[in-house]
């Protein structure tokens, strides 16, 4: 098996991507794995600019086995990004795994990736491997094992070229396929906010990537194989953030274990079940938190 190459994705986080860098380095196969880091250029004023040095002075120190970085000078953003450095790596590579600054590994992580993207390599109704899942709880003898998803996630992810070519960026096209029906199904009964924003990358209120990578698989009928205990962990989240501001429940412990390839419809089954649950408790909590936050503002403007 010829390992996959890692992209890379870096802007002006020093504080996270130091920590990227340090759980990265401790994976079992880092040395054997060809790195292209791709550093998204500062905006217009002095903190940004000084952020991305800082950036890319850990990038040339990290003594990685870089085989390529690109340091572009204007701020691109990070749709453009990504789109364009998965281009660059498709030109010489059928596969690829992809990383961002803000995201913690297990040691075992490029491994999982790896074994993953050759047991799909053939499969083509599997377009997207993922790292992370929900902190649902697993049964002992299930943790080494892998469930298919029809939602994909990004924090520590992989395909092959071939999937990646059928991405659709128009989300006009996209959005006419879709009737109330298929809406219901797509956001899992309203407790996901993918078709929010589909709707708003179209009215030009949001400018992202995933949403479309994840409308593309959603509307071929393909998966995504998820492990069902976790190799990664976002630590992003906050006022640096290019998406996600507010915290989001993960797990405490990262998965090491060598993982059981088989597709199991009936495990697929009971662990969708449980995440659909678990979004469920997750939105009911939403809604008190919003609720309780609105009542304090109300309170407080009326004694103010």
């Amino acid at each position: 098996m010829t390992l996959s190459p890692l992209a890379l994705f870096v802007y002006n986080r020093p504080d996270t991507l130091k920590i990227t860098l340090k759980y990265l380095k401790k994976n079992i196969l880092i040395k054997k794995t060809k790195i292209y880091v791709f550093s998204d250029g500062p905006k217009d004023n002095i903190e940004d600019k000084a952020r991305v040095m800082k950036v890319r002075n850990l990038i040339e120190n990290s003594k990685l086995n870089i085989k390529k970085k690109i340091y572009f000078k204007k701020n691109k953003g990070l749709k453009k990004n990504i789109l364009g450095g998965l281009k660059t790596i498709f030109k010489s590579n059928n596969k690829v795994i992809v990383l961002e600054d803000d995201i913690i590994t297990s040691k075992y992580f490029l491994s999982f990736m790896n074994d993953s993207l050759e047991y799909i390599k053939d499969n083509n109704k599997i377009w997207h491997v993922g790292a992370w899942n929900y902190p649902i709880k697993v049964k002992n003898n299930d943790k080494n094992k892998i469930i298919m998803n029809s939602q994909m996630h990004c924090w520590g992810w992989g395909t092959h070229k071939k999937n990646w070519n059928k991405i659709n960026l128009d989300s006009d096209s996209m959005i006419k396929k879709f009737n109330d029906e298929l809406v219901n199904v797509f956001t899992w009964n309203k407790k996901l906010n993918n078709w929010s924003q589909l709707v708003r990358n179209q009215r030009g209120q949001l400018n992202t990537w995933a949403i479309f990578w994840y409308t593309s698989i959603f509307l071929n009928k393909a998966m995504c194989l998820t492990p069902l205990v976790s190799f990664t962990k976002n630590i992003g989240f906050g006022h640096f953030s290019t998406h996600t501001k507010k915290n989001f429940k993960q797990i405490s412990k990262l998965n090491t274990s060598k993982i059981k390839y088989s597709i199991n419809q009936n495990l697929s089954h009971y662990y969708l079940d449980r995440i659909d649950q678990y979004l469920l408790n997750e939105n009911k909590n939403n809604k008190k938190y919003q609720l309780k936050y609105l009542i304090k503002n109300l309170v407080k403007k009326f004694y103010d």
